[in-house]
């Protein structure tokens, strides 16, 4: 009987350790606990769903369950512990107005990194590294309050890509509603803004804000709608723009052929954000090569998409 009662209390002994173990670890590593004056959280990042999530990631949960960017709350003053991990891909953590990152955070590995939330205010984070479809959706707030008064609640950052209604291409061969589904299927609307109206806060950058695309008519100088619209007839029937025979009536074609063929190449290759100062945080919106993203077809819907949206009623 004493070697049963020994035999048995040798194994609960372990799981009284194990136990004791977890208590003490997991109030350290919740998200949000607060030790004197820290606040923690753990970030993983997904790129299914194009988030940043306080959710635990597993291998059950990733194949169906949706999850939700994460706003983190915090007191101005507060030390702020983020402890990151990828889910999926190789991922890029940054928080420009904290000078934090950009910080590469492998699948398999975690990282940590830390801040003093020195001024209230609300803040986004990103990824900077280019891991799918809703790349440009992986975003998040924080949200830093003053202290003794209430947070406020950021916009939602939502991914059209993951909702049910998104819909599939447009059954038609016009490059105008092409474009217009490429434009939200490619993620272009979260730095430019729905309908290209721009608008979009790019920290450090030189020009403040993504350039908007409802002026590409504008820019390309089209002088009316009438030769906006011959224009993007021209495109639509893939009529080589430098060897017209016998050009439409359209003012100043030689310019607004140059310029379309730039804004091709500049889709094509991409387009670097340029700091506007020179120690402060690189601009987290980055605009990608599309080439790897989108055929020439593609490109040519992108950009008479943008053409068609010029207010022309509004001067």
């Amino acid at each position: 009987m004493r070697r049963e009662h020994l035999a048995a209390f040798i194994l609960v002994i372990p799981i009284i350790v194990i136990g004791a173990v977890v208590v003490r670890y997991e109030p350290a590593q919740r998200p949000g606990h607060v030790r004197p004056g820290v606040m923690t959280f753990n970030l993983t990042g997904v790129a299914a769903d194009g988030v940043w999530t306080l959710s635990d990631v597993n291998g059950l949960n990733y194949w169906w369950r949706h999850f939700k960017p994460a706003t983190l709350y915090v007191t101005e003053g507060d030390w702020v512990e983020i402890n990151l991990r990828s889910a999926d891909l190789l991922h890029c953590f940054y928080i420009p107005a904290f000078s934090v990152g950009p910080v590469d955070i492998e699948p398999g590995h975690s990282k940590t990194v830390s801040f003093r939330a020195s001024s209230s205010g609300v803040f986004q984070y990103y990824c900077t590294s280019m891991c799918g479809n809703c790349h440009f959706y992986m975003r998040g707030w924080i949200v830093v309050t003053a202290p003794g008064e209430d947070p406020v609640e950021p916009p939602a950052i939502a991914c059209p890509l993951c909702l049910p209604d998104f819909g599939p291409p447009p059954e038609t061969d016009r490059l105008v509603e092409l474009g217009a589904y490429l434009y939200l299927q490619k993620g272009c609307v979260t730095c430019h803004g729905p309908e290209g109206r721009g608008g979009i806060e790019n920290p450090n950058s030189t020009k403040a804000t993504v350039p908007d695309h409802a002026t590409t008519a504008q820019k390309f100088f089209l002088a009316s709608p009438e030769d906006a619209e011959a224009f993007i007839e021209l495109v639509q029937n893939e009529v080589d723009l430098t060897a017209l025979k016998d050009p439409p009536e359209i003012e100043r074609l030689a310019v607004v052929t140059a310029r379309f063929a730039n804004a091709e190449e500049i889709i094509r290759i991409g387009r670097y954000s340029a700091k506007l100062e020179p120690d402060g945080p690189v601009p987290p919106l980055q605009m990608p090569a599309w080439k790897y993203l989108v055929d020439e077809r593609g490109i040519d819907a992108l950009l008479v998409y943008f053409v068609s949206l010029y207010p022309w009623e509004e001067g």
